[in-house]
C-alpha cells in the first residue's frame, strides 16, 4: 500500500526517476564550514560523466548499477577524496563531504550522513565555524521538547526569556532584539511593541532558530540583545511527507464553564466575518439638543430662511423665530410685535409636538446608525472542548527543464483556550495623605480564545549551476477572543461593589513575500547574493467593548445611563515592510581551509505605518440609573433603544470622539552600506570585521495636522475633548549612524573538527524609537487597563557591546561555553506611568553586565543532557519627572533622581533539557525547564511601586513512541507545576501585592504523526 501511494505522489508532482540508475547526492564544504563551488565531482571508473558542485556546494551524479564504484572530489589545494560506494537499484544516497587542506598532515577525509537545516548537527557546526557568537534551537529540538509555536520554543536558548509572546535575550527588553523571518525584517502588527509576537509562527513550519548575540557589519545595526531569525522549511532532497493531528486536554478548560461572547461564523478561522465590525463612514451622530433653527429646517422651513440669507451659523434671534412661527401658521404676521401672541405661539408649537417631529426628522438617520451596533454586548458561557492542532508538509526535488527544482509547501490550523476563573488584578494609587495604597482590587474571570492558520510555499529553482533563485510564500492569520468578567471594589468610591464586562477581538493577518538569489562568477570567483522581502500585515481591532455596573447601597444592580463607562473601541493597523539587501564577496588567496573574504554591500528598508481608531461612547436622554432584572443586561443595549419611540424620541445614542488623533500615519526609511573582511591569520587566528553606516528617517503625525501642514507647538493642534488633553506633535527623527564591530576567533586546540574558541567581539550598535513611539497618539490598553500614548522627544539610544567568549568542542559531541559580556547603553527607552498614563522616555545611562553558562553532555549511551543558565546585573540612573498638560503641551517636572534595574531585565535565566532516546525501541522522552528571574515590566514615575514580573517553574515533559515504520504517537505535559503569571508590587514595608495574576492549568497533548 505505501509503494502505491508513494508512486501515486510521485506521479502527481512529477517526480518518477526516467532510469534506473542510482544517484549520489550531497554538499562539498571546507573545514570552515564554507562551500565550495566548481569542484569536479566524478565516478573513478567513468570520470567523463562527471559533475561540478553549485552554488550551494551541491551535486548530484547518477550512477549505474553496480557492486562497487568509487566517488572522487577533487579541488585545487585540497587533499582529494575517494569514497567507496555501493547503491542498489533506484537508490538515492546523501553524503556531505569535507575537503581538507594539503597542508595538513592528516590524510584522512571525514563523511558524515546528509546535513539537514533542521537537525543539531548542522547548526552545531554552522555555531562552530561562525564569525560572531550565535545559539540556536533547531527543529529536531522542538519535536523532543513539544514545542508548538517559536515563542515556546526560543526560550531554550542560552539567555532567553519570555514576557507573554515577546521575548527579552541577555535580560534586555524586545526593543533591542530585531525579529526576522529567513534574515528579513517583517511588521510588528502591534501598537505597544517594536518587535512580532512570536506565536504567529507554528514550529511545525520552522527549521530552525537562529540567536545571534554579538554584532557583523553584514547585519542591520539597530539591536543589542540578539538578531533573532526564524528560518521556514527549506524543500528536502527526495519526496517528503509529514502529516501530525494533536488533541489537547486541560483541567480548567475542556468540559469547563470559560467565557466567551458572541461569535462570528468565521472566527474559528483566525477571522471576524463582520459581525463585530460596523461601517464608520456611515455613522451619523444624535443631535440630542437641536436648535431652534435646525428644528425649523426639520420642519420644512429651510428654503425659506435660505432666501433670506439666513444658515445654520447665523446668530439666532426672537425675530428669526418669530418668522418661522409665521410659516408655520402658528401666529399672525399682523402680530409680529406683540409679546402676547409670540407667546401664545410658543406655547401651541410646544403642544402641537413640533419640536418631538422635528426630532424624530433630525435624528431618523442617527437612530439608524445606532442601530447597526450589534447588541453583543454581554459575555457568554460555554464549555470548553479540547485544543486541536492539524498540519502537514509536502516537499520534494525534481529535474525541471533539466535543471534542479525543489519546493516545500506546508499548513498548520490551531485552536487553543485559556481559561482563568480566579484570576485577580489591583492597582496602587496615592491617596490624599500622601501614602500609596491599593486603590482597586478586582476579581475577575479571564478567558482567551486563539485560532489561527499559518502557510508556506517555498520553491527553489537552479537555472544555471552557479545561478539559483528562491521564492516564499508565507501567509498567516490569528484570531484572538479576550473576555473577562470583573467584579471590583474601589476604595475611592461610595458605593459597595463595581463590576464590569470586557471583550477585546484582535485579528492579525500577515502575507510574507521573500524573494532570494545567489550568483556565483567563476572568473572572479564572486558571490553575489540578493534577498528581498516584501510584507502586507494588517492588524485590527473591530470592536473592543467595556461597560461597567454596581451594586448601589440600596441593594440593586444598576447601571448608569449617563457615565456608564459604555464604550466600544475600533482600531485598524496597516502596516507594511520592504526589506531588500545584496551583497558581494570577493575571495582573498587560495587557502581552501581558511576563510579569508572580502565582503561589501548594502540594504534598504521602507516601513509605512496607518494608524485609524474610532472610539464610541453610549449615552442616554434619560439621566435615570437602569435597574438590572433577572441578571439580564440585554434589555439595556436593545437595538430598540437606538430607533425613535412613538413619542419621536429615542433612548440610547452615540457618541464618537472625533479627536483628529485617533487618524496617523507614519514612516521610516533606512538605507545602509557596510565592507567588512574576514581573514584567518593563520588556521588558529581569525578576524572578522569591519564598518557599517545606516542612514535613518522616521517621521509620524495626525494625518489631519500633517495634511494641513501645521508646525510643532501650534496651538491648533489642541483638541481638549481627548481621553488626555495632549497636543500631539510630529515625531521627526533623522541619524546618521557610524557602526563599527569586530569579531576575534582565537582556536585554542588547532583542531577544526573539535575547537576550543576564544571569541572576543566589539561593536556599537543603535536603538530607535519606533514609529508608534513617536506618535503622540493615545491608544487604550486592554492588558494594561490604561490609556498609552507616545513622545515625539524621545532619541536613538547608542549602545556599545563588549563581549568574550570561551567554547571547547569535545569528539563525543559534548560542549561547554562561557560568555562574559556587557553593554553600555545611552538614551536607553523604558515604558513608564505616569499620572496621566504610559508612555515612553529616555533613560540617560544604563548599563548590562552578565554571564552565560552552557554546555551539552552525554550522560549515557541513550542520555543527554543540556542546560545553559545567565546570571545578568543591570543599572538605569536617570531623573525621575511628572508629566503636566498645559493646553495640550507637555512638561516635566524633575522630583527625583533614581538607580534601579533596567527596564525588561531579568537577573537570572536558567534552561534544562534531559533526553532520552533509544533508536531500538523508537522511543524518545524529554523533560525540560525553564525559569528566569523577576523582570521590570511597568517602571513607574507617579510614586507608586514598579511592576515586576515574577519567577515562574515551567516543567514540561514529552515521550514520542514510533508505531511502525512510518507513525509515531507522542504525549506532552506542558506546564506540569501549574506555575502561575503574576505581576507584582513591592511596598516598602515588604508586602508583595498582586498588579495581576493569572493561572491557566496544565496541558495534556497526545499527538499522532505520519511520515514518509
Amino acid at each position: 500500500m505505501k509503494r502505491l501511494f508513494t508512486f501515486l505522489v510521485l506521479i502527481i508532482f512529477g517526480c518518477i526517476e526516467s532510469n534506473s540508475q542510482g544517484i549520489i547526492r550531497g554538499k562539498v564544504a571546507d573545514t570552515n564550514g564554507e562551500v565550495i563551488i566548481g569542484a569536479p565531482v566524478f565516478i573513478k571508473s567513468d570520470p567523463q560523466k562527471g559533475v561540478a558542485t553549485d552554488i550551494d556546494g551541491n551535486f548530484s551524479i547518477n550512477v549505474k548499477d553496480s557492486s562497487a564504484n568509487t566517488l572522487v572530489i577533487s579541488y585545487i589545494g585540497c587533499i582529494t577524496i575517494e569514497e567507496p560506494v555501493k547503491l542498489k537499484n533506484n537508490e538515492i544516497l546523501n553524503r556531505d563531504f569535507t575537503m581538507k587542506s594539503k597542508d595538513f598532515l592528516l590524510g584522512t577525509f571525514d563523511v558524515e550522513a546528509k546535513a539537514l537545516r533542521n537537525k543539531d548537527t548542522y547548526l552545531e557546526n554552522v555555531k562552530m565555524k561562525s564569525a560572531v557568537s550565535l545559539d540556536y534551537i533547531s527543529h529536531e529540538t522542538m519535536r523532543k521538547t513539544g514545542d508548538n509555536n517559536v515563542t515556546a520554543a526560543v526560550a531554550r536558548v542560552s539567555g532567553v526569556s519570555t514576557n507573554g509572546n515577546f521575548i527579552t535575550v541577555r535580560g534586555i527588553g524586545d526593543r533591542y532584539l530585531k525579529t526576522n523571518i529567513n534574515g528579513l525584517r517583517i511588521p510588528t502588527l502591534d501598537p505597544f511593541t517594536n518587535n512580532i509576537k512570536l506565536d504567529m509562527f507554528p514550529s511545525a513550519l520552522v527549521d530552525n532558530i537562529i540567536i545571534t548575540k554579538t554584532a557583523s557589519p553584514d547585519l542591520p545595526g539597530d539591536w543589542a540583545g540578539a538578531y533573532l531569525s526564524v528560518e521556514t522549511k527549506d524543500y528536502p532532497e527526495a519526496l517528503s511527507v509529514y502529516i501530525e493531528n494533536t488533541v489537547t486536554y486541560n483541567a480548567q478548560t475542556t468540559g469547563k464553564d470559560f467565557l466567551t461572547t458572541e461569535r462570528s461564523s468565521t472566527d474559528w478561522l483566525g477571522f471576524d466575518n463582520g459581525l463585530r465590525n460596523v461601517d464608520h463612514s456611515q455613522f451619523v451622530p444624535a443631535i440630542i439638543n437641536p436648535t431652534q433653527f435646525q428644528q425649523f429646517n426639520a420642519l420644512g422651513l429651510g428654503g425659506y430662511f435660505s432666501s433670506l440669507g439666513i444658515n445654520e451659523k447665523s446668530p439666532w434671534s426672537d425675530t428669526y423665530t418669530k418668522l418661522g412661527l409665521i410659516q408655520l401658521g402658528l401666529m399672525d404676521k399682523a402680530r409680529f410685535y406683540d409679546a402676547a401672541a409670540f407667546q401664545n405661539a410658543q406655547n401651541l408649537y410646544a403642544q402641537g409636538n413640533y419640536s418631538e417631529t422635528a426630532f424624530s426628522e433630525i435624528n431618523k438617520a442617527a437612530a439608524a446608525s445606532g442601530q447597526k451596533f450589534a447588541n453583543n454586548w454581554d459575555t457568554k458561557i460555554r464549555k470548553g472542548t479540547v485544543n486541536f492542532t492539524q498540519g502537514f508538509t509536502v516537499g520534494n526535488q525534481f529535474q525541471l527543464f533539466g535543471r534542479p527544482f525543489g519546493f516545500i509547501t506546508g499548513f498548520r490550523y490551531g485552536s487553543t483556550l485559556q481559561n482563568d476563573p480566579g484570576s485577580v488584578a489591583q492597582r496602587a494609587a496615592i491617596d490624599a495623605n500622601g501614602q500609596v495604597s491599593i486603590a482597586r482590587f478586582v476579581a475577575q474571570h479571564a478567558s482567551r480564545e486563539t485560532n489561527g492558520i499559518s502557510g508556506i510555499i517555498n520553491l527553489s529553482f537552479q537555472p544555471g549551476k552557479n545561478h539559483k533563485v528562491a521564492f516564499l510564500l508565507m501567509p498567516n492569520f490569528n484570531g484572538v477572543n479576550n473576555v473577562r468578567n470583573n467584579a471590583e471594589k474601589d476604595y475611592s468610591e461610595s458605593f459597595q461593589s463595581i463590576f464590569s464586562k470586557d471583550q477585546f477581538y484582535e485579528e492579525r493577518k500577515q502575507i510574507i513575500y521573500q524573494l532570494k538569489t545567489d550568483h556565483f562568477f567563476p572568473a572572479t570567483k564572486v558571490k553575489l547574493d540578493f534577498n528581498g522581502s516584501y510584507t502586507k500585515g494588517e492588524s485590527s481591532v473591530p470592536d473592543f467593548k467595556s461597560f461597567d455596573y454596581f451594586l448601589d447601597l440600596d441593594g440593586f444592580y444598576s447601571i448608569d445611563r449617563i457615565g456608564s463607562n459604555t464604550s466600544r473601541l475600533f482600531r485598524y493597523l496597516n502596516e507594511d515592510l520592504l526589506d531588500t539587501r545584496v551583497s558581494a564577496e570577493l575571495p582573498i588567496g587560495n587557502k581552501a581551509d581558511l576563510t579569508r573574504k572580502l565582503k561589501f554591500g548594502g540594504s534598504y528598508q521602507r516601513n509605512d505605518r496607518k494608524n485609524d481608531q474610532y472610539n464610541y461612547l453610549m449615552s442616554s436622554t434619560i439621566s435615570d440609573k437602569y435597574i438590572i432584572e433577572n441578571n439580564d443586561v440585554n434589555p439595556f443595549f436593545d437595538l430598540e433603544n437606538f430607533a425613535i419611540n412613538s413619542n419621536n424620541k429615542m433612548i440610547s445614542f452615540y457618541e464618537r470622539d472625533e479627536n483628529p488623533g485617533n487618524k496617523s500615519i507614519g514612516y521610516s526609511q533606512t538605507i545602509a552600506g557596510f565592507g567588512m573582511l574576514d581573514y584567518n591569520i593563520s588556521r588558529a587566528l581569525r578576524i572578522s570585521g569591519g564598518l557599517r553606516v545606516e542612514d535613518a528617517l522616521i517621521y509620524t503625525d495626525v494625518f489631519l495636522y500633517d495634511s494641513l501642514g501645521y508646525a510643532p507647538n501650534d496651538g491648533r493642534r489642541f483638541f481638549p475633548g481627548g481621553i488626555i488633553a495632549l497636543a500631539p506633535n510630529p515625531g521627526d527623527l533623522h541619524e546618521l549612524s557610524f557602526l563599527p564591530s569586530v569579531n576575534v576567533i582565537y582556536n585554542l586546540k588547532d583542531n577544526d573538527a573539535v575547537p576550543k574558541n576564544l571569541r572576543l567581539n566589539f561593536s556599537k550598535t543603535v536603538a530607535r524609537p519606533s514609529i508608534r513611539e513617536l506618535s503622540e497618539i493615545i491608544v487604550f490598553d486592554y492588558e494594561l487597563r490604561a490609556p498609552v500614548f507616545g513622545n515625539s522627544d524621545l532619541k536613538m539610544v547608542e549602545i556599545y557591546n563588549y563581549d568574550i567568549r570561551y567554547e571547547s568542542y569535545f569528539p563525543s559531541g559534548d560542549n561547554f561555553s562561557v560568555s562574559v559580556f556587557y553593554k553600555d547603553f545611552k538614551n536607553h527607552i523604558e515604558l513608564v506611568t505616569s499620572n496621566i498614563g504610559l508612555s515612553w522616555q529616555n533613560v540617560d545611562n544604563s548599563r548590562v553586565v552578565g554571564l552565560e553558562l552552557e554546555g551539552k553532555k552525554q550522560l549515557l549511551k541513550n542520555l543527554e543532557f543540556r542546560a545553559n543558565i545567565t546570571f545578568i546585573n543591570s543599572k538605569s540612573e536617570f531623573v525621575a519627572t511628572a508629566l503636566q498638560l498645559n493646553n495640550g503641551v507637555k512638561t516635566y517636572i524633575p522630583f527625583d533622581t533614581l538607580s534601579r534595574s533596567m527596564f525588561g531585565q531579568a537577573p537570572y535565566v536558567l534552561n534544562g533539557i534531559l533526553s532520552y532516546s533509544a533508536d531500538s525501541l523508537g522511543l524518545t522522552s524529554t523533560i525540560s525547564f525553564n525559569r528566569q528571574g523577576p523582570r521590570l515590566v511597568i517602571a513607574s514615575t507617579s510614586g507608586t511601586p514598579d511592576i515586576f514580573e515574577t519567577p515562574r517553574n515551567l516543567l514540561d515533559f514529552k515521550v514520542t513512541k514510533t508505531l511502525g515504520k512510518y507513525f509515531s504517537m507522542s504525549v506532552t505535559i506542558r506546564d506540569l507545576l501549574n506555575s502561575p503569571i503574576r505581576r507584582t508590587y513591592t511596598f516598602d514595608d515588604g508586602r508583595v501585592i498582586d498588579y495581576d495574576r493569572f493561572t491557566y492549568g496544565t496541558n495534556y497533548q497526545l499527538g499522532i504523526q505520519y511520515r514518509f
